[in-house]
């Protein structure tokens, strides 16, 4: 059930209609079913499955976490709690490593035994669905495990509340990756819908689905016949192409973000930013913080202050870095080029703490000069790493970028149209980097969801002819 279809507008219209007009114990009830009935929704719509695969994969590891939740629960001290805590880490760990690493796992095997057909036989011979949202999802159980164990999360948890921490529709399959303290507190309390809620929750759907079904969805029809086919075009298209998966894959993700947080407001729930203009960042590190933010502070919490963060010696806090964004890079997925991606971003890191920052004209010069340095160098650099999401392997990435340098001659793209895109893609940028830019001027509320409305009109347009799927469905 994909957020710029038909089909979510009627189930989210319903889902606001019952829980509005409902009394207050009935609410949880109503978010718990029809955020089972969204993600179950899937079996039939994209493998026409009579039986829920997913959703019952889903509800049991729902379940056998919250068994060690409630264990941990039990235990008196810290050192009774880890032994819950420990088994239900390392189970979800497995369950992720089998659905989404079995087959790259049997191809390191069958390099490893001299058996590089390794990878195939398996294939052919154990068929592996991959469950959605696997690890998002996973990340959030075991966020949700660490922070009762470190006693962010005071008091018991209702199985009701656990499930409906994870199972929450608007961020279920893409994020935001919620954390338990933001979360819970409001799922506790009486909530209330005010009309600036309201407007201000429809003007995210809204913003979501122009980024999505205008910007991305439009660019990736002038870039995927260049993916598929790159040696048939100029070098000048596949360049485009090349800067282009960029403003795409934003688009795309970005906009997801923002409909799940507009979806979540609608029903009296603050869902946190997961982008805050990535393109405008001035180094690596802001780059990375302002890119899918709630992936990026869960590795710091969980991962990199576990290994020491930045208080041991400078190789220490370089080899924290590297760890993390590798694992970073293994989450999205499991083959070469995510590897390969985040052993460039942790270097990246490195290179910028150890060389750049001690360059007063990287790290403190404001001028002209060094501001577009800067954004010359980390948005390139970007670009170039955001493609890796999209080739097939990194050979054919090599391929297209000596494509572009050589300026061979070849077929072309709509080059006004993606000139077009690029342009919606900085203006939507800038709205997303200053709000304001918008809100300041919008000062009535009725003027704001007129505008909206006119939106959303020109949204079920473009819907009427299309549905893509999130590229972040993958994940």
């Amino acid at each position: 059930m994909l957020f710029n279809s038909f089909l979510f507008l009627i189930f989210f219209l319903i889902v606001y209609l019952l829980y509005h007009n409902t009394s207050e114990k009935f609410r949880k009830p109503i978010l718990f079913l029809s955020s089972i009935l969204f993600y179950g929704s899937w079996d039939f719509i994209t493998f026409d499955s009579l039986i829920p695969r997913f959703l019952l994969h889903f509800m049991t590891v729902i379940t056998v976490n919250f068994f060690f939740l409630h264990w941990m629960e039990r235990c008196a001290t810290q050192a009774e709690k880890k032994i819950p805590l420990t088994i239900a880490v390392v189970l979800n760990v497995l369950n992720i490593a089998f659905f989404k690493y079995f087959y790259f796992l049997a191809e390191i095997l069958g390099v490893f035994i001299g058996e590089p057909n390794l990878k195939e036989a398996t294939m052919s011979k154990i068929h592996i669905i991959l469950p959605i949202a696997i690890s998002f999802y996973t990340f959030q159980i075991i966020a949700y495990l660490v922070d009762y164990y470190r006693g962010t999360i005071e008091g018991k948890t209702s199985y009701l509340d656990f499930s409906i921490f994870i199972l929450f529709f608007p961020q279920q399959l893409a994020g935001p990756i919620l954390r338990a303290r933001e979360f819970m507190p409001q799922l506790n309390s009486k909530r209330s819908l005010s009309d600036e809620q309201i407007v201000e929750g429809i003007g995210l759907i809204g913003f979501g689905l122009l980024k999505k079904v205008v910007l991305a969805d439009s660019m990736a029809r002038l870039l995927d016949p260049v993916f598929a086919n790159p040696s048939a075009y100029s070098g000048k298209a596949v360049l485009c192409v090349l800067v282009g998966f960029y403003f795409q894959l934003w688009g795309d993700f970005s906009g997801y973000s923002d409909i799940a947080r507009g979806c979540g407001k609608l029903l009296g729930f603050e869902l946190p930013k997961n982008f805050v203009g990535p393109i405008f960042a001035q180094s690596f590190r802001e780059m990375w913080a302002r890119w899918h933010i709630t992936l990026s502070s869960f590795l710091r919490d969980y991962i990199y202050f576990p290994l020491g963060g930045s208080k041991g010696s400078s190789f220490r806090t370089d080899l924290n870095n590297f760890i993390t964004m590798f694992i970073a890079g293994v989450w999205h997925g499991a083959n070469w080029n995510y590897v390969v991606w985040g052993i460039v971003i942790g270097f990246s890191l490195m290179f910028e703490r150890n060389v750049l920052s001690h360059s007063k004209f990287w790290s403190e010069s404001k001028s002209k000069l060094a501001f577009a340095v800067r954004f010359l160098v980390i948005s390139t650099f970007w670009f170039l790493i955001a493609d890796i999401f999209r080739v097939a392997s990194l050979g054919d990435l090599g391929s297209m970028i000596q494509r572009s340098f050589l300026w061979v001659a070849g077929e072309k793209i709509l080059y006004e149209e993606f000139g077009y895109l690029c342009v919606l893609f900085f203006i939507l940028h800038a709205i997303e980097y200053k709000p304001e830019i918008i809100f300041s001027r919008v000062k009535r509320p009725v003027t704001a969801i007129v505008l909206s409305s006119i939106v959303f009109l020109f949204m079920m347009t473009a819907l009427s002819n299309r549905q893509v799927q999130f590229f972040y469905f993958q994940f």
